[in-house]
């Protein structure tokens, strides 16, 4: 048994987009759409 692991528990890819690097990418994405438009919402009623 190696160092760190689980028995019985193995490396599976995520359910989402098939791979991790893509499911961080998407992550980060969705957080960056999500910060543009609270700044969009701020300007707009800052008044």
């Amino acid at each position: 048994m190696s160092k760190g692991r689980r028995p019985g528990v193995a490396d599976e890819p995520p359910p989402l987009l098939g791979r991790w690097p893509r499911l961080y990418a998407a992550v980060l994405a969705w957080l960056a759409v999500l910060i543009a438009l609270f700044y969009l919402f701020t300007r707009t009623y800052n008044r």
